[in-house]
C-alpha cells in the first residue's frame, strides 16, 4: 500500500525557509533539493511503449540520494544478495555500541571524525577480544558494522550496530569456534569497558591534533569548554554495549540486515498528517512496545531529519577482520572447506542489474507490460531534466538489459 504521505512533501512545504535562513549547510541543502525534486520531471525521465499492445507511460528519473526514501529499494536488495555469498554455517551474534550522552552535540559538529573513530574504537575492541586467550577463540574474528544515527523519534542518537560470526581464524588460516555456550559470545561490560577506553583515547589524540574543537570554538554549551572535563565526564557516563540473543540462522542474519543497512531515520510510511504547520509521525515506544504518535512544528521536523545527513563520501556500512573486502574471498572459501560446507553460493561475474534484482526478490518484471502482461517496455523518448546549473545530461546511463528504439 503507498504512503499518504512523503519526506519530498514535508521538504516542499516547510523547508524554503531554513534554506533562506543559512542554518543549513550547503550539503544539507543539496540533499534537501534533490529528495523533493525526486520522480519529479524536474529531474528528466523518458517514454516507455510496449512493444505488443502500444501500452505507453513516462518515468521520471529518481534522485538516487541515500537519504531519500524511494531510492534505497533496490540498492538494498543487491547489498543482501550480496552479502548472502559470503554467510557462513555458524552462529551469527548482534552487538551494539552507543556514544553516550556527552558526546552527542559534539558529534553534530564534527560526525566525519567522530564517526571514524566509532568505527576504528568498535572494530579494535571486537579484534582484541578474538585474541584474548581468555575468550578461547585466539584467531582474527570479522564484523559488519552499520552505523545508525537516529532514535524512533527522529532524535540524534548515534550508535553501531555490528554482526559478528561466532569464531574467528588463526594465523594458519584455520577456523576456531568460540567456546561460549548457547547464546554467549562476549562479556557486556568488558566490552563496554573496553570500548570506552580505546574511544576516549583515539578522542585524545584529535584533541590534541586540533581535529576537534570543543564548545568554546562552536559556541555551544552542552559540551565541556575543556578537554579534561570532557574526558572526566566521558569517564563518569554509561557507554551502553548491548548483545542481542544469537541468530537462529544465516536466513535471519539476512532479514536482520535487509530492515537495517539502507534505513533512513523515517520512512514515508510512518508520517500520519502534514497541516500548513505541522508534522504528524508514527514511533515505536520501545519501553511500552506500544506505537504513538508525536506532532511537531514543519520547521522541526526538517531540522530534525537533516541532523541524520551523513558527510559526502562517508562509508556508513563497513567489514572488518576476515570480512574485510581485501582478504574475505580467499579466507570464507578456507573456512568453508574446514566446516564441510557443500555447494557454497557462487557469486556470479557479473554485477546483477535492476531486472534480475527485482525478479529474483519479488517476481515481478519491472519491464513487462503490466496492460497485456505479455510485452516488454521500449524505450522510445528521452525527456530532459529542466536545466540547472551547472547544466546536466540529456539521459542516464541504461541497464544493459533495457530495449532502446528512439523514436525521431
Amino acid at each position: 500500500m503507498p504512503a499518504q504521505h512523503s519526506i519530498a512533501e514535508v521538504f516542499q512545504r516547510f523547508a524554503g525557509p531554513l534554506i533562506n535562513s543559512g542554518r543549513l549547510t550547503p550539503l544539507q541543502i543539496q540533499t534537501i533539493r534533490l529528495i523533493s525534486l525526486c520522480k519529479t520531471a524536474s529531474l528528466g525521465g523518458h517514454r516507455e511503449r510496449c512493444d505488443q499492445c502500444a501500452f505507453t507511460r513516462i518515468h521520471y528519473n529518481s534522485c538516487g540520494n541515500r537519504h531519500c526514501p524511494s531510492c534505497q529499494g533496490v540498492n538494498k536488495e543487491r547489498w543482501i544478495i550480496e552479502r548472502s555469498y559470503d554467510l557462513l554455517p555458524v552462529k551469527y551474534f548482534h552487538c551494539v555500541f552507543t556514544l553516550p550522552a556527552p558526546l552527542r552535540q559534539l558529534t553534530l559538529f564534527h560526525k566525519k571524525v567522530i564517526y571514524d573513530l566509532l568505527f576504528t574504537s568498535v572494530r579494535d575492541t571486537l579484534l582484541a577480544f578474538g585474541h584474548d586467550p581468555r575468550q578461547k577463540i585466539r584467531g582474527t574474528i570479522g564484523g559488519i558494522s552499520i552505523l545508525h544515527t537516529w532514535n524512533q523519534q527522529m532524535q540524534f542518537h548515534p550508535h553501531l550496530h555490528v554482526i559478528v560470526p561466532n569464531g574467528g581464524i588463526n594465523s594458519n588460516n584455520q577456523w576456531r569456534s568460540s567456546k561460549g555456550k548457547d547464546n554467549f559470545l562476549f562479556h557486556v561490560k568488558a566490552l563496554s569497558r573496553v570500548f570506552r577506553g580505546k574511544f576516549i583515547d583515539g578522542l585524545k589524540s584529535l584533541l590534541a591534533l586540533g581535529q576537534i574543537k570543543l564548545s568554546h570554538d562552536l559556541n555551544i554549551t552542552d559540551v565541556p569548554s575543556a578537554p579534561s572535563c570532557l574526558i572526566n565526564d566521558l569517564y563518569a557516563s554509561d557507554w551502553v554495549v548491548y548483545a542481542k540473543p544469537a541468530f537462529a540462522g544465516p536466513k535471519q542474519v539476512l532479514e536482520y540486515l535487509a530492515r537495517y543497512t539502507h534505513k533512513i531515520c523515517i520512512s514515508n510510511h510512518r508520517i500520519v498528517q502534514i497541516t500548513d504547520t505541522h508534522v504528524t509521525f508514527r514511533y515505536l515506544d520501545r519501553k511500552n512496545k506500544t506505537s504513538k504518535l508525536k506532532t511537531v512544528k514543519g520547521e522541526d521536523f526538517v531540522l530534525l531529519f537533516v541532523q541524520h545527513i551523513l558527510p559526502k563520501g562517508f562509508t556508513k556500512i563497513r567489514h572488518f577482520g576476515f570480512l574485510a573486502p581485501r582478504c574475505k574471498t580467499k579466507l570464507i572459501q578456507a573456512i568453508r572447506r574446514q566446516l564441510k560446507v557443500k555447494d557454497a553460493p557462487t557469486k556470479p561475474k557479473d554485477r546483477l542489474t535492476t531486472r534480475q534484482i527485482m525478479m529474483a526478490t519479488s517476481g515481478s518484471d519491472p519491464y513487462k507490460c503490466p496492460c497485456c502482461k505479455k510485452g516488454n517496455l521500449v524505450i522510445t523518448h528521452f525527456i530532459a531534466p529542466i536545466r540547472g546549473s551547472p547544466i546536466k545530461r540529456v539521459y542516464r546511463k541504461v541497464s544493459k538489459d533495457r530495449i532502446i528504439k528512439l523514436e525521431l
